[in-house]
């Protein structure tokens, strides 16, 4: 990798790495666990560098990296259980981890619009570009990056916002 190359993902990590560690988090129960999943994520961008800085979407590239790692986490996590634990035997106040199915739309912060879920998912799950977004919402494409960019942000907000209780120990 070369000097261009790091410092770019530098960039990246410091602007994204706090978000995704949140989501890993919240989908792991687990603050380690999310470490190294969001350590994960950074290596792959780190191996593939050169096209993920021509990539139209690194935030999004790095979301499916963090889902194909919680999914493979999943996965490893049910294998080594080998059964299903009932609901019953969890801790009160301990929900059960969800399973390796779940798409950006149960994993988007729940503060979030219904305006600006869907054109998160019609951007960053369905690939649309600015143009279809616009078409199937039926407004105007100026109007569809508007409301994308303040959708981008509330979810950052969301996504970057301490924990509710005080735990934010990492």
């Amino acid at each position: 990798m070369n000097h261009a190359e790091t410092q770019w993902l530098h960039a990246l990590y410091l602007t994204h790495a706090e978000p995704l560690y949140r989501l890993a988090r919240a989908r792991l129960g687990d603050p380690h666990e999310a470490q190294d999943l969001v350590q994960a994520v950074f290596l792959a961008a780190g191996q593939k560098a050169a096209t993920l800085q021509t990539h139209p979407n690194p935030l999004g590239w790095l979301l499916q990296a963090l889902q194909y790692e919680l999914s493979h986490t999943f996965s490893k996590r049910a294998r080594r259980v080998g059964r299903e634990v009932p609901l019953d035997t969890l801790p009160p106040g301990q929900a059960a981890a969800p399973g390796p199915s779940l798409g950006l739309a149960e994993v988007l912060p729940t503060q979030l619009s219904p305006r600006d879920r869907e054109i998160l998912l019609l951007y960053y799950e369905e690939g649309l570009s600015y143009q279809e977004m616009a078409d199937r919402l039926g407004i105007p494409l100026s109007t569809c990056g508007t409301r994308l960019a303040r959708a981008k942000a509330h979810c950052k907000t969301y996504l970057t916002q301490p924990p509710k209780g005080g735990d934010d120990a990492q």
